[in-house]
């Protein structure tokens, strides 16, 4: 163990004095996290501006206008502003200056106190389609519960044409504060689901984990190739010795840049990564699993260029197919099931974890079992492929 010790201290010697290993293992990924969350948009910041255009002034309208969207307003994702016409509105959200338009007509109330046909318009941003989803969904709401109303009174008075129009009037508005048999209560679910900040500084350091893993193995190939690999197994170490010390030293490199990256994003980016204990088991599977299947990508190969080519390629591939650059809520399902063959995937809900308000150490072991498994087959696999290759030098 000793003699794997001493190799390994030198790899490590060698690779931190190399400029280009430091830039892959911290440099790029935090490069990278500080980028996406910077440029990219949070959804938890979505805000929009709506016009209101009330034409109509009447009771039901006002419904609307100073119960619903002011309920809005206060949620604080919106903004009203009070439009006096239609074109007014639409010019608004044609300049973008609104992400949509609320356009109330005149005899609003008057024809749904009537029982006829009445309609609600919405004019919609096309470069805010998020915000027109919203006001639409909004207006369906109110449409729908004034539908309720506007029925159970039809259902009183058998039918709106055998009553005088003051009644049914009287009796609209009687409906519409009457209270409710069945109230729902809302209850906010707990969110599994770390902050933008976190997610990308996470999914940066997963993904370029699986490069700086791989330096302890290629090492190994750049020894047979410099022609120094007989001269070391001349040596009194056996070929295991060799062979641990080299994937030593892809552990240990591993360990620091993921260790660096994540005292680095939370110190300057804010990324909130959890309960340091749960981090920490969670980085060591990480990098288990990162050094088994970089070993025996790179034991495939005979030359060093190609096992890096190889390296990357399953790299980029894992880190694709595991959620590293967006997250796989929306993908199809048969995706995210498959998603958890990579550590990535499980990594990244591991931190989900932590990020729940009741999440604890407990609740991230089942990721940590399945990266040290995969770690531990394709690290073995790997090993013996190594040690041949040392071997048949």
């Amino acid at each position: 163990m000793r003699a794997a010790l001493i190799i390994a201290a030198k790899d490590l010697r060698q690779r931190l004095r190399d400029r280009s290993a430091i830039i892959m293992a911290v440099i790029a990924p935090f490069a990278l996290a500080a980028v996406f969350a910077l440029l990219i948009p949070s959804d938890q910041g979505f805000h929009t501006d709506y016009a209101v255009v009330d034409l109509d002034q009447g009771p039901v309208s006002a419904l609307l206008t100073g119960q619903v969207l002011p309920g809005v307003a206060d949620a604080g994702f919106a903004d009203l502003t009070a439009v006096p016409d239609r074109e007014a509105a639409a010019g608004m959200v044609e300049s973008g200056e609104m992400g949509a338009a609320f356009i109330i007509p005149a005899g609003f109330s008057e024809a749904i106190q009537r029982g006829n046909d009445a309609t609600l318009t919405i004019i919609g941003n096309i470069d805010s389609a998020l915000a027109t989803q919203i006001a639409e969904a909004i207006a369906t709401r109110y449409a729908e519960e004034v539908n309720a109303v506007s029925l159970s009174v039809a259902a009183a008075l058998g039918g709106f044409t055998t009553v005088q129009s003051d009644a049914l009037a009287g009796l609209s508005a009687r409906a519409a504060v009457f209270e409710p048999s069945i109230l729902v209560d809302e209850v906010e679910a707990d969110s599994k689901q770390m902050s933008d900040k976190t997610f990308y500084s996470a999914s940066m350091a997963i993904m370029f984990l699986f490069f700086t893993a791989q330096f302890g193995i290629l090492s190994l190939l750049s020894e047979r190739r410099q022609g120094t690999l007989p001269r070391l197994v001349a040596a009194p170490v056996g070929p295991w010795a060799i062979v641990i010390g080299k994937a030593l030293t892809g552990f240990v490199l591993g360990a620091i840049a993921m260790t660096v990256l994540a005292v680095a994003s939370t110190r300057l980016l804010g990324a909130d990564w959890g309960d340091p204990l749960g981090v920490a088991l969670l980085v060591l599977a990480a990098v288990v699993s990162a050094t088994g299947v970089s070993a025996m990508a790179a034991t495939m190969a005979k030359t060093e260029e190609q096992a890096s080519g190889w390296n990357a390629i399953l790299a980029m591939s894992l880190a694709i197919l595991g959620g590293t650059f967006f997250s796989l809520d929306r993908a199809p399902e048969f995706v995210s099931r498959l998603s958890f063959i990579t550590p990535h995937a499980w990594f990244l809900r591991g931190l989900d974890e932590l990020a729940s308000a009741s999440g604890t150490v407990v609740d991230v072991l089942p990721a940590v079992g399945v990266m040290l498994a995969i770690g531990i087959v394709t690290g073995w696999i790997g090993l013996l492929r190594a040690r041949q290759l040392v071997v048949g030098r």
